[in-house]
């Protein structure tokens, strides 16, 4: 499922351009047609724009994160949309199973947080956790401490130089049936490419599927995978941000994933299917 890293990306492997916007001759082309020493060298090619990699959008959620304003996860709301009609009997025993579910679900991730806030990775700043809009089932964690070989590594110190933005924001949202069910975890910002970091910041790893996830699986353990998945698929910064991540986008590809990899498995997925 892991992209190669494509060119283009934030501080590092970009292709130079021309003017006209094409790519430059390799110095074996360059070779094989020789400038003439009498023609007249033409001006230089405009310096290449380095690009936010997604800052714009990260100081932007930070400013509506602060007024409480910024748009909470539509799951619930999808899968209200999607119930089925139900007689009254059953209205009545699907009520007491969810108050019981809603139950299990706050007291697990109420263990989670006091865990995670007291774990060794958040005192050593490997990641912050803090609830969205104090929602106990919506979370942003900000990954801070890659492995500093890293491309994804050295293009946050990139962003940091030049934007003042030094972590990958994600957002961790809890099904109802959590921990029944995987969280779904996304990227908000910066725009991250490659590591198994799919359309709209999905993420592509089987523990976050129904088919892979066990809800043995504590929170600190799916970020910290996260974090080693996105390194071992040489994930970088975008340069250019064409459009921003969303969460419609992010589900969409995550549905499809999930399809995908119930068909053909883990180990050997189509080229064409990731």
């Amino acid at each position: 499922m892991a992209e190669k890293p494509k060119k283009g990306l934030f501080g590092l492997g970009r292709k130079k351009t021309d003017a006209a916007g094409g790519d430059s001759p390799s110095p074996k082309k360059a070779e094989e047609n020789p400038v003439s020493p009498n023609s007249k060298a033409g001006p230089p090619p405009p310096a290449q724009p380095s690009g936010d990699g997604g800052a714009k959008l990260y100081r932007h959620l930070e400013a509506l994160s602060r007024m409480g304003t910024a748009p909470a996860s539509t799951s619930s709301e999808a899968s209200a949309s999607g119930a089925k009609k139900l007689s009254s009997p059953q209205k009545a025993i699907e009520t007491v199973k969810s108050g019981q579910a809603a139950k299990v679900r706050q007291k697990r991730l109420m263990k989670e947080l006091r865990d995670i806030r007291n774990s060794a990775a958040v005192k050593n700043g490997v990641f912050t956790a803090e609830l969205f809009n104090d929602n106990l089932f919506e979370w942003d964690v900000k990954l801070k401490q890659f492995d500093p070989d890293s491309k994804l590594a050295q293009d946050l110190l990139q962003m940091k130089r030049v934007h003042g933005i030094d972590d990958v924001w994600l957002r961790v949202s809890f099904p109802d049936n959590y921990p029944f069910d995987p969280p779904f975890v996304r990227v908000l910002a910066p725009l991250v490419q490659g590591g198994y970091v799919l359309t709209g910041g999905a993420i592509c790893m089987e523990l976050l599927t129904p088919e892979g996830w066990s809800q043995a699986y504590t929170v600190e353990a799916v970020i910290m995978q996260t974090m080693a998945t996105m390194i071992k698929g040489e994930a970088r910064i975008v340069a250019r941000v064409k459009r921003e991540f969303s969460e419609t986008e992010a589900r969409k590809a995550y549905d499809y994933l999930v399809k995908t990899h119930a068909r053909h498995g883990w180990n050997t997925p189509p080229k064409a299917e990731g």
